[in-house]
Protein backbone atom coordinates (compact mmCIF):
# COMPACT_ATOMS: atom_id res chain seq x y z
CA UNK A 1 0.00 0.00 0.00
CA UNK A 2 2.83 2.71 0.83
CA UNK A 3 4.38 2.38 -2.87
CA UNK A 4 1.10 2.48 -4.09
CA UNK A 5 0.55 5.47 -2.05
CA UNK A 6 3.36 7.20 -2.76
CA UNK A 7 4.40 5.88 -6.39
CA UNK A 8 0.79 5.30 -8.18
CA UNK A 9 0.01 2.49 -9.81
CA UNK A 10 3.41 2.61 -12.49
CA UNK A 11 5.06 2.24 -9.06
CA UNK A 12 3.75 -0.71 -7.61
CA UNK A 13 5.80 -3.26 -9.28
CA UNK A 14 6.42 -7.18 -8.27
CA UNK A 15 10.41 -6.04 -8.27
CA UNK A 16 9.71 -2.67 -6.00
CA UNK A 17 7.73 -4.31 -3.68
CA UNK A 18 10.32 -7.45 -3.78
CA UNK A 19 13.17 -4.76 -2.81
CA UNK A 20 10.84 -3.40 -0.66
CA UNK A 21 10.99 -6.49 1.22
CA UNK A 22 14.21 -7.93 0.48
CA UNK A 23 12.80 -11.06 -1.03
CA UNK A 24 12.61 -12.28 -4.50
CA UNK A 25 10.41 -11.20 -7.11
CA UNK A 26 9.56 -14.88 -7.89
CA UNK A 27 8.22 -15.06 -4.21
CA UNK A 28 5.63 -12.58 -4.92
CA UNK A 29 4.70 -14.21 -7.97
CA UNK A 30 4.31 -17.59 -6.26
CA UNK A 31 1.61 -15.54 -4.13
CA UNK A 32 0.08 -13.71 -6.58
CA UNK A 33 0.80 -14.59 -9.90
CA UNK A 34 0.88 -10.99 -11.32
CA UNK A 35 0.16 -7.65 -10.10
CA UNK A 36 -3.66 -7.41 -11.00
CA UNK A 37 -3.48 -9.97 -8.14
CA UNK A 38 -1.83 -8.37 -5.99
CA UNK A 39 -4.00 -5.14 -6.47
CA UNK A 40 -6.52 -7.65 -6.33
CA UNK A 41 -5.35 -8.66 -2.69
CA UNK A 42 -4.90 -5.74 -1.25
CA UNK A 43 -8.56 -3.92 -2.03
CA UNK A 44 -9.71 -7.76 -0.53
CA UNK A 45 -8.08 -7.11 2.49
CA UNK A 46 -8.64 -3.37 2.95
CA UNK A 47 -12.59 -3.60 1.86
CA UNK A 48 -12.88 -6.54 4.35
CA UNK A 49 -14.82 -5.11 6.73
CA UNK A 50 -16.88 -2.85 4.60
CA UNK A 51 -20.77 -4.14 5.80
CA UNK A 52 -24.20 -2.62 5.91
CA UNK A 53 -25.56 -3.11 9.50
CA UNK A 54 -27.28 -6.71 9.72
CA UNK A 55 -30.72 -4.90 10.90
CA UNK A 56 -32.22 -1.69 10.98
CA UNK A 57 -34.09 0.30 8.10
CA UNK A 58 -32.32 -0.38 4.44
CA UNK A 59 -32.00 3.33 3.88
CA UNK A 60 -30.21 3.17 7.40
CA UNK A 61 -28.40 0.22 6.53
CA UNK A 62 -27.32 1.71 3.14
CA UNK A 63 -26.41 5.32 4.46
CA UNK A 64 -23.88 3.26 7.41
CA UNK A 65 -22.45 0.75 4.30
CA UNK A 66 -21.77 3.76 2.39
CA UNK A 67 -20.33 5.90 5.13
CA UNK A 68 -17.84 2.24 5.89
CA UNK A 69 -17.34 2.69 2.21
CA UNK A 70 -16.38 6.28 2.13
CA UNK A 71 -13.87 5.33 5.22
CA UNK A 72 -11.88 3.38 3.51
CA UNK A 73 -11.65 5.23 0.25
CA UNK A 74 -10.53 8.30 1.91
CA UNK A 75 -7.74 6.19 3.95
CA UNK A 76 -6.90 4.22 0.44
CA UNK A 77 -7.12 6.11 -2.59
CA UNK A 78 -4.33 5.29 -4.70
CA UNK A 79 -6.01 1.51 -4.26
CA UNK A 80 -9.48 3.01 -5.64
CA UNK A 81 -7.89 4.79 -8.51
CA UNK A 82 -6.11 1.49 -9.34
CA UNK A 83 -9.10 -0.70 -9.07
CA UNK A 84 -10.60 1.88 -11.52
CA UNK A 85 -7.39 2.12 -13.66
CA UNK A 86 -7.97 -1.83 -14.03
CA UNK A 87 -11.58 -2.68 -14.03
CA UNK A 88 -10.52 -6.38 -14.77
CA UNK A 89 -9.37 -6.76 -11.55
CA UNK A 90 -12.28 -5.49 -9.32
CA UNK A 91 -12.15 -7.78 -5.93
CA UNK A 92 -14.65 -9.70 -4.83
CA UNK A 93 -15.81 -7.49 -1.97
CA UNK A 94 -16.14 -4.07 -3.70
CA UNK A 95 -18.45 -6.24 -5.99
CA UNK A 96 -20.75 -7.68 -2.05
CA UNK A 97 -20.56 -4.08 -1.70
CA UNK A 98 -21.97 -2.59 -4.62
CA UNK A 99 -24.44 -5.90 -4.45
CA UNK A 100 -25.49 -5.58 -1.18
CA UNK A 101 -25.93 -1.55 -2.00
CA UNK A 102 -28.53 -2.89 -4.52
CA UNK A 103 -30.30 -5.27 -2.54
CA UNK A 104 -30.52 -2.40 0.14
CA UNK A 105 -32.71 -0.52 -2.64
CA UNK A 106 -34.63 -3.39 -4.28
CA UNK A 107 -37.90 -1.56 -3.46
CA UNK A 108 -37.05 1.03 -5.84
CA UNK A 109 -37.80 0.06 -9.59
CA UNK A 110 -34.10 1.66 -10.51
CA UNK A 111 -31.82 0.03 -7.97
CA UNK A 112 -29.12 -0.20 -10.08
CA UNK A 113 -29.09 3.07 -11.51
CA UNK A 114 -29.83 4.53 -7.69
CA UNK A 115 -26.45 1.74 -6.50
CA UNK A 116 -24.68 3.88 -9.22
CA UNK A 117 -25.30 7.37 -8.39
CA UNK A 118 -24.88 6.68 -4.49
CA UNK A 119 -21.74 4.97 -5.24
CA UNK A 120 -20.48 7.73 -7.91
CA UNK A 121 -21.13 10.24 -5.26
CA UNK A 122 -19.14 8.27 -2.77
CA UNK A 123 -16.00 7.67 -4.82
CA UNK A 124 -16.42 11.72 -5.85
CA UNK A 125 -16.83 13.11 -2.22
CA UNK A 126 -14.16 10.76 -1.24
CA UNK A 127 -11.58 11.11 -3.82
CA UNK A 128 -11.78 14.71 -3.11
CA UNK A 129 -10.65 14.56 0.55
CA UNK A 130 -8.04 11.99 -0.34
CA UNK A 131 -6.54 14.53 -2.63
CA UNK A 132 -6.29 17.65 -0.60
CA UNK A 133 -4.38 15.57 1.95
CA UNK A 134 -0.72 17.55 1.61
CA UNK A 135 -1.85 20.64 0.19
CA UNK A 136 -0.58 23.19 2.53
CA UNK A 137 -3.41 25.90 3.87
CA UNK A 138 -6.46 23.43 3.15
CA UNK A 139 -8.78 24.90 5.54
CA UNK A 140 -11.49 21.77 6.31
CA UNK A 141 -10.82 18.91 8.44
CA UNK A 142 -11.43 15.29 7.63
CA UNK A 143 -14.53 15.40 10.13
CA UNK A 144 -15.77 18.53 8.47
CA UNK A 145 -15.69 16.43 5.08
CA UNK A 146 -17.32 13.69 6.55
CA UNK A 147 -19.87 15.60 7.85
CA UNK A 148 -20.76 17.13 4.32
CA UNK A 149 -20.50 13.74 2.60
CA UNK A 150 -22.94 12.24 5.15
CA UNK A 151 -25.00 15.48 4.46
CA UNK A 152 -24.94 14.92 0.87
CA UNK A 153 -25.64 11.47 1.54
CA UNK A 154 -28.70 11.86 3.40
CA UNK A 155 -30.00 14.55 0.51
CA UNK A 156 -29.70 11.86 -1.74
CA UNK A 157 -31.09 9.44 0.27
CA UNK A 158 -34.43 11.60 1.32
CA UNK A 159 -34.59 12.06 -2.58
CA UNK A 160 -34.61 8.28 -3.09
CA UNK A 161 -38.04 7.80 -0.98
CA UNK A 162 -39.49 10.43 -2.54
CA UNK A 163 -38.86 8.97 -5.77
CA UNK A 164 -40.54 5.52 -4.31
CA UNK A 165 -43.47 7.41 -3.30
CA UNK A 166 -43.37 9.12 -7.40
CA UNK A 167 -42.93 12.76 -5.84
CA UNK A 168 -40.85 14.22 -8.53
CA UNK A 169 -39.17 15.77 -5.42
Amino acid sequence: MEILHAEGLTGLTMRALATRMGINPMTIYHHFKDRDGLIRALAERAYADVAAPEKGEALARAQALLTAYYSKVVHYPALTLAIFAQPAIFPEHARRITDELTRLLSRHNNALLWTHILVDYTHGAALAVASRDGNAGHQRSNEAMLDDFECGLSELLAAFEKSLKGDPA
